[in-house]
């Protein structure tokens, strides 16, 4: 088991790769609908690895989501939601994020700000996160030899940057989808490529 030497003030990480634990993970988006409304879904397929440097701030984050593995809880809004009225997921099935610069806020509460370039529909654009390291714990199914950090984080981005579609107008006035999108992260990075614990639980091929 490993939580190992970390920073001079414990939070965190040690240097190393980790890798993000997609089991243990949520990438929730929330949306305007139908103008006055909110939806929520939330996409499940992410990959990616943080390389945690001995400065912390040193950091690289790289990360790839399936795009149709986005869901909202209703089926036929999610396939209208793949469909080219959106995100067109059979043209641009990969949404990717790769980080730029790690700058902290504080230390004792282990916050920072992560800027990246994010792409989506096949255009690419610079993003910020604002974000949280939570704690740290063993792994609940391999406690003596897997090692987890949780972490937090939020944001906020527009549709039309990415050049995805917003439906079209509504007869009482606005659009259909808002073009406003809120990201909210909890995600769990471990010491352990998951890839055999995820083939084992069958959650991939």
């Amino acid at each position: 088991m490993t939580s190992g030497p970390q920073p001079d003030d414990g939070l965190g990480p040690e240097p190393g790769t980790w890798h993000l634990d997609p089991v243990h993970s949520c990438i929730v988006f929330v949306a305007r609908y139908l103008r006055f409304g909110r939806v929520q879904g939330t996409i499940s397929d992410a990959r990616g690895t943080v390389a945690v440097a001995q400065d912390p701030v040193d950091s690289t984050v790289d990360v790839s989501i399936r795009a149709a593995s986005l869901n909202t809880g209703v089926q036929a809004r999610d396939d209208h939601l793949r469909s080219p009225d959106f995100l067109d997921v059979e043209r641009f099935p990969e949404i990717r994020f790769t980080s730029t610069r790690v700058e902290e806020r504080s230390r004792a509460k282990g916050t920072f700000h992560l800027d990246g370039d994010l792409t989506v529909h096949g255009t690419t654009r610079p993003v910020s996160l604002d974000c949280q390291w939570a704690g740290e714990a063993p792994d609940y199914a391999d406690p003596d030899h897997t090692y987890g950090h949780f972490f937090a984080g939020n944001g906020q981005i527009r549709l039309s940057d990415f050049g995805v579609g917003d439906g079209g107008p509504v007869p009482w006035g606005g659009r259909l989808v808002g073009d406003a999108l809120d990201i909210v992260l909890e995600v769990r990075l471990q010491d352990r490529d998951p890839i055999h614990f995820l083939r084992h639980i069958g959650h991939v091929a």
